[in-house]
């Protein structure tokens, strides 16, 4: 059966306006949403690759990077996939995906020399734990350096930020932590605080948003694994699916400036204006060091590779950086311990809220993306 019409097959992934069960897709933890990935992967046939990582889990339970592909083994244009590479917001991404391979039929194929490529939760220890970071306190989304660059340097006013919000130490009361990084960013600007905050550091490991020192077991395997995968590949479409910035259940696809203008205006052309955003143009649409996109597109040069961070707004940026922050602080007293922590519970609902509205929007505009891009890839195949 052709790739596109089974995407759009009423009896197979088309979405549905009675899609009111919605939320039945995320899944309580990783490792359910793990099996129920698999076994979607399994009931089409799917081929299967999982790649180990080496680090603790809350019952001594093995994590992996699950990839699964269908269609050809070495396609000629491929979509991909990806979820977790920020752990907590794993339970989203796992839910786009399991969802879409959940209503496909059981012939389902896409077009002749053509793949879909399913990356899995990219930091599994995070998403079993519901944390952001991996077991290294590294956000995996600053790890992805290229070859030339360095593993150190910080954002000018890193040290002021850590100052006010600094590990080990209680927080006072939220309104007052608040306005200290309110007033902080306002003496400085209120852009510093994005040109600070979420950019990226290297120089603080037990800090929010800590790149690493060297590239994690998750980047180094997905460099090893994905070659084999796309080192015939002409043309990538890759949605990575994130969560916590942005309006309330409205989704943004930011793309990299520094990837090029001609990739940017791809994405204005094929996909909804009003919901592209092109990094460094947009108040709250920064540009990191180390993000997945341009590491990819490094990986492979030969191919015409279009990526984008596919992310869906959820709570204001302070209530987000708070939850991390106190997450951060239970991390550094205790270490992992339970995945049932207060502080990480309400990271999980800051990062896919608990609400059914918000659930069924995001799933119903993350599936929406998802057969557009296997209509603007494969048209007409």
């Amino acid at each position: 059966m052709n790739g596109v019409s089974a995407i759009v097959d009423p009896h197979a992934a088309q979405l549905r306006e009675e899609l009111l069960e919605a939320t039945s897709y995320y899944s309580p933890d990783y490792f359910s949403a793990r099996e129920r990935f698999l076994a979607a992967s399994t009931r089409l046939g799917l081929e299967h690759h999982a790649l180990e990582v080496h680090a603790p889990s809350p019952k001594a339970e093995p994590l992996t990077i699950d990839i699964t592909v269908a269609g050809a083994s070495k396609p000629k244009s491929a979509i991909v996939l990806s979820s977790g590479v920020h752990g907590v917001e794993g339970v989203f991404g796992s839910a786009v995906q399991t969802a879409f391979l959940e209503q496909q039929r059981s012939d389902w194929q896409p077009p002749t020399d053509a793949a879909f490529i399913f990356i899995h939760a990219i930091n599994p220890f995070g998403f079993a734990w519901r944390r952001r970071f991996n077991e290294e306190n590294i956000d995996l989304n600053r790890n992805f350096l290229l070859a030339e660059e360095k593993y150190s340097g910080s954002p000018r006013l890193s040290g002021a930020f850590r100052s006010v919000m600094k590990p080990g130490r209680p927080r006072t009361r939220f309104g007052f932590w608040t306005a200290r990084i309110a007033l902080l960013a306002l003496r400085h600007g209120v852009q510093s605080f994005w040109e600070t905050l979420p950019v990226g550091q290297y120089d603080y490991p037990d800090w929010l948003y800590y790149g690493g020192g060297a590239p994690t077991q998750s980047s180094q395997a997905l460099q090893c694994f994905l070659p084999t995968l796309l080192d015939e590949a002409d043309e990538v479409v890759h949605l990575d699916f994130h969560t916590g910035l942005g309006k309330w259940a409205e989704c943004e696809l930011l793309v990299s400036e520094s990837e090029g203008l001609d990739n940017c205006e791809w994405w204005l052309k094929h996909f909804d204006g009003d919901m592209v955003r092109k990094l460094k143009s947009f108040t709250q649409a920064y540009e990191v060091r180390g993000g997945f996109g341009p590491w990819l597109r490094a990986l492979f040069p030969q191919c015409k590779y279009r990526y984008s961070t596919a992310e869906f707004g959820t709570y204001s940026p302070m209530r987000v950086i708070g939850a991390l922050a106190d997450e951060l602080r239970w991390q550094t007293e205790i270490g992992p311990n339970s995945a049932e922590l207060p502080a990480r519970l309400r990271l999980a609902d800051t990062f896919v809220p608990r609400s059914r509205s918000w659930r069924t929007k995001s799933l119903q505009t993350g599936l929406w993306l998802v057969r557009d891009a296997a209509r603007v890839l494969w048209a007409g195949k």
